[in-house]
Protein backbone atom coordinates (compact mmCIF):
# COMPACT_ATOMS: atom_id res chain seq x y z
CA UNK A 1 0.00 0.00 0.00
CA UNK A 2 1.31 3.13 -1.29
CA UNK A 3 0.97 6.65 1.68
CA UNK A 4 1.06 9.44 -0.03
CA UNK A 5 4.08 10.91 2.46
CA UNK A 6 5.73 13.68 0.25
CA UNK A 7 2.12 15.30 -1.15
CA UNK A 8 0.87 15.65 2.14
CA UNK A 9 3.65 17.29 3.21
CA UNK A 10 3.77 19.58 0.13
CA UNK A 11 0.18 20.48 1.30
CA UNK A 12 1.82 21.87 4.91
CA UNK A 13 3.44 25.37 4.59
CA UNK A 14 7.10 24.64 4.92
CA UNK A 15 6.38 20.97 5.47
CA UNK A 16 9.15 19.29 4.09
CA UNK A 17 10.84 21.86 7.12
CA UNK A 18 8.11 21.93 9.74
CA UNK A 19 7.36 18.09 10.18
CA UNK A 20 10.68 16.85 10.67
CA UNK A 21 11.12 19.28 13.10
CA UNK A 22 8.27 18.86 15.25
CA UNK A 23 9.05 15.17 15.15
CA UNK A 24 12.23 15.83 16.29
CA UNK A 25 10.75 18.39 19.41
CA UNK A 26 8.75 15.23 20.08
CA UNK A 27 11.39 12.60 19.96
CA UNK A 28 13.78 14.94 22.22
CA UNK A 29 10.45 15.66 24.97
CA UNK A 30 9.32 12.43 24.96
CA UNK A 31 12.12 9.58 24.37
CA UNK A 32 15.17 11.77 24.78
CA UNK A 33 17.79 8.86 25.60
CA UNK A 34 16.93 7.52 21.83
CA UNK A 35 18.71 10.10 20.55
CA UNK A 36 21.46 9.16 22.35
CA UNK A 37 22.09 5.81 21.37
CA UNK A 38 25.17 6.59 19.64
CA UNK A 39 26.68 5.29 15.83
CA UNK A 40 25.82 6.47 12.79
CA UNK A 41 21.60 7.40 14.60
CA UNK A 42 23.45 10.10 16.90
CA UNK A 43 25.15 11.53 14.10
CA UNK A 44 22.32 11.69 11.68
CA UNK A 45 20.08 12.86 13.94
CA UNK A 46 21.49 14.28 17.10
CA UNK A 47 20.81 17.73 17.70
CA UNK A 48 24.27 18.54 16.87
CA UNK A 49 23.92 16.68 13.52
CA UNK A 50 22.52 19.73 11.81
CA UNK A 51 25.66 21.73 12.08
CA UNK A 52 27.32 19.65 9.97
CA UNK A 53 24.49 18.79 7.29
CA UNK A 54 23.37 22.74 7.39
CA UNK A 55 27.21 23.42 6.59
CA UNK A 56 26.70 20.71 3.47
CA UNK A 57 23.92 22.56 2.50
CA UNK A 58 25.40 25.87 2.71
CA UNK A 59 28.27 24.38 0.40
CA UNK A 60 25.73 23.36 -2.09
CA UNK A 61 23.60 26.62 -2.30
CA UNK A 62 26.83 28.04 -2.96
CA UNK A 63 27.49 26.05 -5.82
CA UNK A 64 24.30 27.75 -7.43
CA UNK A 65 25.48 31.31 -7.25
CA UNK A 66 27.34 33.06 -9.81
CA UNK A 67 30.13 35.57 -9.07
CA UNK A 68 27.78 37.98 -10.32
CA UNK A 69 24.97 37.75 -8.21
CA UNK A 70 27.31 37.58 -4.67
CA UNK A 71 26.98 41.25 -3.98
CA UNK A 72 23.32 41.00 -4.32
CA UNK A 73 23.55 38.34 -1.69
CA UNK A 74 25.41 40.29 0.82
CA UNK A 75 23.30 43.42 -0.28
CA UNK A 76 20.32 40.80 0.92
CA UNK A 77 22.36 39.94 4.18
CA UNK A 78 22.19 43.62 5.43
CA UNK A 79 18.76 44.42 4.81
CA UNK A 80 17.66 41.18 6.56
CA UNK A 81 19.79 41.94 9.50
CA UNK A 82 18.78 45.57 9.88
CA UNK A 83 14.98 45.12 9.13
CA UNK A 84 15.27 42.31 12.04
CA UNK A 85 17.55 44.00 14.57
CA UNK A 86 15.29 47.40 14.18
CA UNK A 87 11.85 45.94 14.84
CA UNK A 88 13.49 43.62 17.76
CA UNK A 89 15.25 46.24 19.40
CA UNK A 90 12.62 48.96 18.73
CA UNK A 91 9.90 46.69 20.51
CA UNK A 92 12.74 45.37 23.97
CA UNK A 93 13.38 49.12 24.13
CA UNK A 94 10.34 50.24 24.19
CA UNK A 95 8.94 48.01 26.76
CA UNK A 96 12.36 48.54 28.81
CA UNK A 97 11.35 52.29 28.52
CA UNK A 98 7.63 52.23 29.23
CA UNK A 99 7.79 49.38 31.98
CA UNK A 100 11.00 49.43 33.07
CA UNK A 101 13.36 46.30 33.91
CA UNK A 102 10.70 44.20 34.89
CA UNK A 103 8.83 44.96 31.63
CA UNK A 104 5.22 43.55 30.80
CA UNK A 105 2.51 40.40 30.93
CA UNK A 106 5.53 38.51 32.51
CA UNK A 107 8.03 39.17 29.63
CA UNK A 108 11.51 41.20 30.51
CA UNK A 109 13.06 43.83 27.98
CA UNK A 110 15.63 41.36 28.53
CA UNK A 111 13.68 38.08 27.35
CA UNK A 112 11.97 40.50 24.59
CA UNK A 113 15.43 41.83 23.19
CA UNK A 114 17.02 38.39 23.71
CA UNK A 115 14.55 36.19 21.58
CA UNK A 116 13.65 38.83 19.12
CA UNK A 117 16.82 40.68 18.07
CA UNK A 118 18.15 37.03 15.97
CA UNK A 119 16.71 34.40 14.38
CA UNK A 120 17.10 31.09 13.44
CA UNK A 121 19.71 30.76 10.29
CA UNK A 122 18.54 27.27 9.72
CA UNK A 123 15.03 27.55 9.13
CA UNK A 124 15.75 30.78 7.68
CA UNK A 125 18.02 29.02 4.83
CA UNK A 126 15.28 26.68 4.44
CA UNK A 127 12.20 28.80 3.65
CA UNK A 128 14.67 31.05 1.23
CA UNK A 129 15.59 27.85 -0.56
CA UNK A 130 11.80 27.32 -1.34
CA UNK A 131 10.56 30.75 -1.65
CA UNK A 132 13.72 32.63 -2.53
CA UNK A 133 16.34 32.00 -4.86
CA UNK A 134 20.18 31.53 -4.28
CA UNK A 135 20.85 35.36 -3.44
CA UNK A 136 18.41 34.90 -0.39
CA UNK A 137 20.23 31.71 0.83
CA UNK A 138 23.82 33.09 0.30
CA UNK A 139 22.65 35.91 2.53
CA UNK A 140 22.68 33.82 5.24
CA UNK A 141 26.29 34.24 5.60
CA UNK A 142 25.66 37.62 6.87
CA UNK A 143 22.94 36.67 9.08
CA UNK A 144 25.14 34.94 10.84
CA UNK A 145 26.79 37.92 12.28
CA UNK A 146 23.08 37.29 14.73
CA UNK A 147 24.59 34.80 16.02
CA UNK A 148 24.85 35.48 20.25
CA UNK A 149 24.42 37.91 22.28
CA UNK A 150 25.73 40.64 20.67
CA UNK A 151 23.20 42.82 19.04
CA UNK A 152 21.42 41.95 22.41
CA UNK A 153 23.95 43.63 24.09
CA UNK A 154 24.62 46.52 21.10
CA UNK A 155 20.48 46.95 22.02
CA UNK A 156 20.80 47.03 25.73
CA UNK A 157 23.65 49.86 25.30
CA UNK A 158 26.14 47.78 26.05
CA UNK A 159 27.67 46.57 23.17
CA UNK A 160 31.03 47.93 24.07
CA UNK A 161 31.47 45.00 26.43
CA UNK A 162 31.17 42.74 22.98
CA UNK A 163 33.25 40.90 20.22
CA UNK A 164 31.59 41.01 16.63
CA UNK A 165 32.00 37.68 15.85
CA UNK A 166 34.27 38.13 12.72
CA UNK A 167 35.68 34.69 13.00
CA UNK A 168 32.08 33.10 13.08
CA UNK A 169 31.49 34.83 9.93
CA UNK A 170 34.28 33.38 8.42
CA UNK A 171 32.95 30.49 8.99
CA UNK A 172 29.81 30.21 7.55
CA UNK A 173 31.78 31.96 4.39
CA UNK A 174 33.84 29.30 3.50
CA UNK A 175 31.35 26.33 2.86
CA UNK A 176 29.59 29.22 0.90
CA UNK A 177 32.92 30.65 -1.11
CA UNK A 178 34.37 26.92 -1.86
CA UNK A 179 30.91 26.08 -3.23
CA UNK A 180 30.79 28.99 -5.44
CA UNK A 181 34.47 28.34 -6.82
CA UNK A 182 33.32 25.05 -8.12
CA UNK A 183 29.92 25.74 -9.53
CA UNK A 184 31.73 28.33 -11.61
CA UNK A 185 34.21 27.14 -12.88
CA UNK A 186 32.30 23.93 -14.02
CA UNK A 187 28.75 24.23 -15.07
CA UNK A 188 28.19 20.65 -15.22
CA UNK A 189 29.27 20.80 -11.51
CA UNK A 190 26.61 23.14 -10.62
CA UNK A 191 23.67 21.29 -12.01
CA UNK A 192 25.19 18.04 -10.11
CA UNK A 193 25.48 19.93 -7.10
CA UNK A 194 22.32 22.61 -7.19
CA UNK A 195 20.02 18.73 -8.03
CA UNK A 196 20.97 17.42 -4.06
CA UNK A 197 19.97 20.75 -2.36
CA UNK A 198 16.60 20.74 -1.65
CA UNK A 199 16.98 16.62 -0.32
CA UNK A 200 19.24 18.05 2.57
CA UNK A 201 16.35 20.04 4.39
CA UNK A 202 14.28 17.55 6.44
CA UNK A 203 17.83 16.13 7.64
CA UNK A 204 19.01 19.26 9.49
CA UNK A 205 15.47 19.91 10.11
CA UNK A 206 14.87 16.94 12.13
CA UNK A 207 18.56 17.47 14.21
CA UNK A 208 17.35 21.05 14.82
CA UNK A 209 13.95 20.10 16.25
CA UNK A 210 16.08 17.55 18.63
CA UNK A 211 17.71 20.20 20.70
CA UNK A 212 14.36 21.96 21.05
CA UNK A 213 11.55 20.39 23.96
CA UNK A 214 8.08 20.87 24.50
CA UNK A 215 8.57 21.34 28.22
CA UNK A 216 10.12 24.40 27.98
CA UNK A 217 6.75 25.78 26.71
CA UNK A 218 5.17 24.81 29.39
CA UNK A 219 7.65 26.50 31.81
CA UNK A 220 7.36 29.12 30.05
CA UNK A 221 3.38 29.69 30.02
CA UNK A 222 1.89 32.04 28.80
CA UNK A 223 4.31 34.98 28.32
CA UNK A 224 6.98 32.39 26.35
CA UNK A 225 3.75 31.33 23.84
CA UNK A 226 3.37 34.75 23.79
CA UNK A 227 7.09 35.51 22.88
CA UNK A 228 7.22 33.21 20.07
CA UNK A 229 3.87 34.42 18.40
CA UNK A 230 5.33 37.88 18.54
CA UNK A 231 9.08 36.77 16.88
CA UNK A 232 7.11 34.97 14.21
CA UNK A 233 5.99 38.37 12.97
CA UNK A 234 9.50 40.42 13.60
CA UNK A 235 10.25 39.16 9.90
CA UNK A 236 8.11 42.47 8.54
CA UNK A 237 11.15 44.67 9.45
CA UNK A 238 13.28 42.90 6.80
CA UNK A 239 10.10 42.51 4.14
CA UNK A 240 9.69 46.72 4.40
CA UNK A 241 13.61 47.00 3.63
CA UNK A 242 13.25 44.50 1.16
CA UNK A 243 10.53 45.71 -0.56
CA UNK A 244 12.50 49.92 -0.38
CA UNK A 245 15.30 48.37 -1.84
CA UNK A 246 12.85 47.08 -4.92
CA UNK A 247 14.25 43.37 -3.88
CA UNK A 248 11.67 40.63 -3.76
CA UNK A 249 10.42 40.93 0.03
CA UNK A 250 8.55 37.53 1.08
CA UNK A 251 12.02 36.27 2.48
CA UNK A 252 12.25 38.77 4.78
CA UNK A 253 9.34 37.28 6.85
CA UNK A 254 11.44 34.43 7.11
CA UNK A 255 13.67 35.99 9.77
CA UNK A 256 10.78 36.42 11.88
CA UNK A 257 11.80 33.76 14.22
CA UNK A 258 14.34 32.94 17.59
CA UNK A 259 18.19 31.02 17.64
CA UNK A 260 18.34 28.47 19.92
CA UNK A 261 21.99 29.80 20.83
CA UNK A 262 19.67 33.05 21.80
CA UNK A 263 18.70 30.43 24.71
CA UNK A 264 21.72 31.45 26.29
CA UNK A 265 21.86 35.01 25.53
CA UNK A 266 19.95 36.08 29.03
CA UNK A 267 22.52 34.31 31.10
CA UNK A 268 25.35 35.85 29.33
CA UNK A 269 23.93 39.42 29.63
CA UNK A 270 23.51 38.92 33.41
CA UNK A 271 27.33 37.84 33.35
CA UNK A 272 27.74 41.01 31.93
CA UNK A 273 25.40 42.94 34.05
CA UNK A 274 24.45 41.97 37.62
CA UNK A 275 21.32 44.31 37.62
CA UNK A 276 19.78 41.79 35.28
CA UNK A 277 20.93 38.62 37.11
CA UNK A 278 17.17 38.19 38.63
CA UNK A 279 15.16 38.30 35.74
CA UNK A 280 17.72 36.08 33.45
CA UNK A 281 16.08 32.44 35.12
CA UNK A 282 12.42 33.29 33.77
CA UNK A 283 13.65 35.35 30.76
CA UNK A 284 16.13 31.75 29.81
CA UNK A 285 13.06 29.89 29.61
CA UNK A 286 10.64 32.46 27.77
CA UNK A 287 13.36 32.57 24.96
CA UNK A 288 13.54 28.21 24.87
CA UNK A 289 9.73 28.60 23.99
CA UNK A 290 10.11 31.22 21.94
CA UNK A 291 12.35 28.90 19.75
CA UNK A 292 10.14 26.47 19.74
CA UNK A 293 6.76 28.31 19.05
CA UNK A 294 8.21 30.72 16.30
CA UNK A 295 9.58 27.67 14.47
CA UNK A 296 6.28 26.01 14.07
CA UNK A 297 4.30 29.67 13.57
CA UNK A 298 7.16 31.15 10.96
CA UNK A 299 6.59 28.99 7.85
CA UNK A 300 2.76 29.32 8.03
CA UNK A 301 3.59 33.13 8.18
CA UNK A 302 5.86 33.04 5.19
CA UNK A 303 3.68 30.86 3.09
CA UNK A 304 0.38 32.53 3.73
CA UNK A 305 2.17 35.90 2.31
CA UNK A 306 3.99 34.10 -0.73
CA UNK A 307 0.80 33.07 -1.63
CA UNK A 308 -1.02 35.99 -0.96
CA UNK A 309 1.31 37.81 -2.66
CA UNK A 310 1.28 35.68 -5.98
CA UNK A 311 -2.99 36.10 -6.05
CA UNK A 312 -2.40 39.66 -6.20
CA UNK A 313 0.53 39.83 -8.84
CA UNK A 314 -1.65 37.50 -10.69
CA UNK A 315 -5.48 39.48 -10.34
CA UNK A 316 -2.61 43.02 -11.35
CA UNK A 317 -1.75 40.88 -14.33
CA UNK A 318 -5.10 39.93 -15.37
CA UNK A 319 -6.11 43.48 -15.06
CA UNK A 320 -3.33 44.44 -16.99
CA UNK A 321 -4.17 42.35 -19.64
CA UNK A 322 -7.75 43.45 -19.92
CA UNK A 323 -6.79 47.08 -19.84
CA UNK A 324 -4.21 46.89 -23.05
CA UNK A 325 -7.03 44.84 -24.63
Amino acid sequence: MQIPIKKTLDKIPGGMMVVPLFLGVLVNTFFPKALEIGGFTTALFGPKASSTILACFMFLIGSQIHFKLAPKALKKGALLISGKFIVGAAIGILVGRIFGPAGVLGLSPLAVLAALTNCNGGLYASLASQYGDETDVGAYALLSLKDGPFFTLVALGASGLAQVPFKALVAVLIPIVIGMILGNLDKDMRTFLGSSKLLLIPFFSFPLGAGMNLDTIIKAGGPGILLGLVAALTGIGAFMLLKLFKEEPIIGLATGSTAGNAVATPAAVAAIDPSVAALAAAATAQVAAACVVSAVVCPFVVSYAYKLLQKRNATKQQLDTEAAA
